[in-house]
């Protein structure tokens, strides 16, 4: 039952440990999904703006160089003519703001709608001019990276052309665009507050920013997907960026033929905002459902608990009753048998669990004497009275008397009752009766046995008596009857006093003890001056050894058990042999405590094996001639005595060699709590 109990808790644990790994597991899934969705989303999303991005640049290129193409055939080195033309011009393409510059064949600035006609700048060494200078009569649109601009002071991304005259390099025209220009529409785009977006040239120069950041302008990038011959045309990636240190999502798109790439990030933060609050939501759950999954399983335990702890209570009390019980279910058929009653028959449950009425009848029956045979369950459910239907606890029962065959006679007392549960329909029980019927057999025994002792010296008292009243007698005849008379009384006096002694030790307990630390050397001296011996037999032999021997003892009450052994030792051993007291002290061994040992040895007429296993039976007598006086309650007494003390009483004999009597008590201490452990010894019930 135990192990069953305990492999169900090990199985409730393991569910309960299963549930909450599966709800976390399935939410640490959700959550590990969501924050995947809401990556792959972003990416998705950056990677799709910054081809918008590119497309909506590219147009916008593609109308700056139409623009150029136009403006660059009408220049004929008229400053004023192509100023006018320039605006106008403009006028048509109001959403971009520029600034068109001419620069001649020796780099220096020929035109510029922002710069006085007198200023003639030298712009050789600018990239954008060197560029078309040494291609020749290559004609091709070439865009420079972000220059801090000479005339305008501002930052600007120079687009390009050359002048071709006769098919030679006679000047560059330059349209300037700001950055922002680029940039800008990332406003369009809705991106978040963290998110930027970028122009970066194919050598790695941040050509525009948005928001803007001219700290970053012409800052060079290194190591990003899109840079590189086989760099895919678009795509995504996570980076911290190197202007703020943010991480972000990228999304990217390469414009080949312009050599420029278009990066949209989106902050992480930001794109995960979303993902923090399903995450918080999917954990509140997650804990919430844990939390009453643990309440349920807390409960369930606990119920668990109550039941193990009735289980429990019903197992001892059915453990520690004396009485049998085996119950049957629905179907009658064995459901379960209580320890007591697998004691009592000596069977084991697993032979019994199962059968059927008449299967559990007659493997009962078997283990029976012929003479009281188990009626059968049937027979007892026939017994019960019809007119008394099951009550509350069930009907009344009829009960039968058993005895069990084997070693040891077992007598058990049976009985049926009915039950209205659904899961036991009925119930058996045993009861051992064996000692009761023993104790009632020496009842009987112990009255016939006294009645006997006593109507032997009655007999003779009676008869005498009545002689000397029928009868005239000599004096002398008077005077033996008399005698024989008083004798008998004697008798009957010492019967009716060791009797009275022993009722009253038994029912006493040791009650009426009065411990007190003696010395044994010293009683057996007192014992021994004390005790009158046969006509013409010498003192008993007090012991040689040295004292004091303390004990914890009643005085009176051991100087009886001595004197009661003496008595037996001279009553059976032959006049002339000696009687000898021996006095010994075994030290303590471990928790066993030191112990005196007092021996009374004669030289008698000794017992055999059979006739010393009955010594201590009241009225046994190991002579049966009858020529040794005695009523059999001495050694009785003795061992009564001694056993109150907490004692022990060993005996030893051989025939014709003689007997020697050993009591053993325990080493008195100097202290207080041993009187008190030998007063709770000799009060003690039952012991």
């Amino acid at each position: 039952m135990k192990r069953a109990t305990a492999r169900f808790r090990q199985q409730l644990v393991l569910l309960a440990a299963l549930c909450l790994a599966l709800v976390w597991i399935a939410a640490a899934y959700e959550i590990l999904r969501s924050h995947q969705v809401y990556i792959h989303d972003s990416e998705v999303r950056t990677s799709v703006q910054a081809h918008v991005f590119a497309e909506y640049s590219r147009s916008t290129i593609k109308r700056i160089n139409e623009f150029m193409l136009d403006v660059r055939s009408r220049w004929n080195g008229d400053w004023q003519a192509f100023s006018e033309l320039v605006l106008k011009t403009q006028e048509n393409i109001d959403d971009l703001t520029f600034q068109v510059a001419v620069i001649d064949k020796d780099g220096i600035l020929a035109f510029s709608n922002l710069a006085k006609p007198t200023d003639r700048t030298d712009l050789s060494g600018r990239e954008h001019f060197t560029v078309h200078k040494l291609a020749g009569n290559t004609d091709r649109l070439f865009i420079s990276k972000p220059l801090m601009g000479k005339v305008s002071g501002k930052w600007s991304i120079q687009f390009t052309r050359p002048i071709l005259k006769n098919g030679q390099f006679n000047g560059v025209v330059v349209l300037s665009i700001s950055p922002e220009q680029f940039a800008g529409f990332a406003r369009e785009l809705l991106i978040g507050e963290d998110s930027v977006a970028t122009v970066v040239r194919a050598s790695g120069e941040i050509m525009a920013r948005y928001p803007t950041a001219e700290s970053s302008l012409g800052l060079i990038l290194k190591d990003r997907p899109f840079l590189g011959a086989s760099a895919p045309v678009s795509g995504s990636y996570r980076q911290i960026a190197a202007s703020d240190s943010q991480e972000r999502i990228f999304g990217f798109y390469t414009l080949p033929e312009y050599r420029m790439h278009f990066v949209l990030g989106e902050s992480l933060r930001d794109v995960l905002a979303p993902h923090v609050v399903h995450r918080n939501e999917v954990l509140a759950v997650a804990t919430a459902v844990s939390i009453l999954i643990a309440a349920l399983f807390f409960i369930l335990f606990r119920s668990l608990s109550t039941r193990d702890t009735i289980a429990q209570q019903l197992g001892a009390i059915f453990e520690l009753s004396p009485d049998g019980f085996v119950s049957f279910d629905a179907d009658r058929r064995v459901l379960s048998a209580s320890p007591a009653f697998l004691r009592m028959t000596r069977l084991r449950g697993a032979q019994i669990t199962g059968l059927d009425e008449a299967g559990f009848s007659a493997r009962l029956a078997s283990l029976c004497v012929e003479q009281a045979r188990f009626p059968g369950v049937a027979a007892l459910r026939a017994a019960q009275p019809p007119e008394a239907p099951p009550a509350e606890g069930g009907g009344r029962d009829r009960r039968h008397l058993i005895e069990l065959a084997g070693p040891g006679k077992r007598v058990l007392e049976c009985g049926l009752r009915l039950s209205e549960a659904a899961a036991v329909s009925q119930i058996l029980y045993f009861r051992d009766i064996t000692h009761e019927t023993e104790v009632d057999h020496l009842k009987s025994e112990f009255i016939a046995t006294a009645a006997h002792e006593l109507r032997t010296p009655m007999t003779s008292i009676y008869g005498f008596a009545e002689l000397l009243l029928a009868r005239e007698f000599g004096e002398a005849e008077q005077r033996d009857f008399l005698g024989i008379i008083v004798k008998q009384s004697q008798l009957t006096v010492s019967i009716l006093n060791e009797l009275l002694d022993l009722v009253r030790i038994e029912e006493r307990r040791g009650k009426d003890f009065t411990i007190e630390r003696i010395d044994l050397h010293e009683l057996l001296h007192e014992a021994a001056a004390e005790f009158r011996p046969p006509q013409g037999r010498d003192a008993p032999a007090a012991p040689t050894a040295a004292g004091p021997f303390w004990v914890n003892a009643d005085r009176k009450k051991l100087t009886q058990a001595i004197s009661n052994v003496l008595s037996n030792a001279y009553k059976y051993s032959p006049a002339g042999s000696a009687v000898e007291m021996a006095l010994t002290q075994t030290p303590g061994q471990g928790n066993s405590a030191a112990r005196v040992c007092l021996r009374i040895s004669d030289h008698g007429i000794g017992m055999s094996p059979s006739q010393l296993a009955r010594v201590g039976e009241r009225f046994y007598r190991a002579d049966t001639s009858g020529k040794i006086p005695g009523t059999g309650l001495g050694m009785s007494i003795v061992r009564e005595i001694i056993q109150l003390h907490g004692g022990e009483l060993e005996l030893a004999s051989k025939i014709g060699e003689g007997t020697t009597v050993t009591v053993s008590l325990a080493a008195a201490q100097e202290t207080e709590p041993a009187l008190a452990a030998v007063r709770a010894t000799a009060a003690k019930p039952g012991s």
